[in-house]
């Protein structure tokens, strides 16, 4: 009976013991595989932002400045936002910023507040000595950043035209708890980028991703290895309620020409979707919510539409 006991714990020592090598395998061939892929596939510009590295893409040459701010978690806003911004810089100057956490830019330990978002927005495109007033696109949580951005620098925004954005109540209706820092070491341990080698269907958006380029997707791919559940990802995403509450029952200033281009699925799924939105409007004729048919990432499937909304309510304002 000892014996067998004996056997059996070695066995159980030996299990660990593998496990632990094949995660230390991981977590090394993910860092280093990291490190290669995002020098061969860097897109944009570097610039500097308190001691850390943050990545911005500049297309167009038009008058004005469209500022594409991305969604909590996007893995490469850059990428993410591409075929729009083609779209787009045909008639405006078009900027995309990857927050710290985000595609190419490097993970930091600041606070993850409507008040460091914003200044981080404000310095990079002061960075690239690009002047405002902006127009703000917000996708999703953006939102929320895009409305304090507007009503603490108001001059230096000439209008939001929103993705599917998040506005600021959307939470007296429905709170996330908490996202654990200890899963950080999926990252960390480099897990993600392993289950997408054993299921690569799972990381297949080819059918939704219909205005991407198979590189693209590939980046796109690629970068949801690096930034899953990074920790600045997992700092925004507990600062959600935090953000949004300090914006409780906020409307946007009744000179700020505001486009809200909402998901039919977001609408049709969250009957308070589209109410919170027109809530937040004071003035009629230049503030409209339109909606298009497709899911939360509109752009994914609607880069065509949305430009041609953005350009004739740019337009008209």
């Amino acid at each position: 009976m000892k014996k067998s006991i004996r056997i059996i714990g070695k066995i159980i020592l030996w299990f660990f013991v593998i496990i632990v090598v094949l995660l230390i395998i991981s977590a090394l061939a993910h860092k280093i595989l990291t490190s290669m892929e995002k020098d061969k596939y860097k897109i944009g510009k570097t610039i500097d932002i308190n001691g850390k590295h943050m990545q911005a893409y500049v297309t167009g040459q038009g008058d004005k400045t469209i500022v594409l701010l991305s969604g909590l978690g996007t893995a490469s806003p850059i990428t993410d936002f591409m075929p729009l911004a083609d779209r787009l810089s045909a008639d405006y100057k078009v900027v995309i910023l990857e927050y710290f956490g985000y595609g190419f830019s490097d993970t930091t330990n600041a606070e993850r507040s409507n008040e460091y978002i914003v200044n981080e927005i404000r310095t990079a495109l002061n960075q690239l000595e690009i002047k405002g007033p902006y127009i703000l696109m917000p996708h999703s949580i953006s939102g929320v950043y895009s409305l304090y951005f507007a009503m603490k620098y108001p001059d230096e925004v000439e209008a939001i035209i929103g993705i599917d954005e998040s506005v600021p109540n959307q939470t007296k209706f429905s709170k996330d708890p908490d996202m654990s820092h200890s899963l950080t070491l999926l990252n960390t341990f480099g897990i993600i980028r392993d289950v997408s080698y054993l299921l690569p269907d799972a990381w297949d958006s080819k059918s939704e991703n219909n205005n991407y380029t198979q590189e693209q997707i590939k980046l796109k791919k690629m970068a949801t290895a690096w930034n899953s559940l990074n920790k600045s990802v997992i700092n925004e995403f507990n600062m959600v309620n935090k953000n949004t509450e300090e914006l409780y029952d906020v409307k946007y200033p009744d000179n700020l020409p505001v486009l809200a281009i909402l998901a039919k699925e977001s609408v049709d799924t969250d009957n308070y979707w589209l109410p919170l939105h027109q809530q937040l409007i004071t003035n009629p004729s230049i503030q409209k919510v339109e909606t298009l048919a497709g899911g939360h990432y509109l752009h994914w499937t609607n880069a065509d539409k949305i430009a041609e909304l953005a350009k004739e309510f740019i337009s008209a304002n």
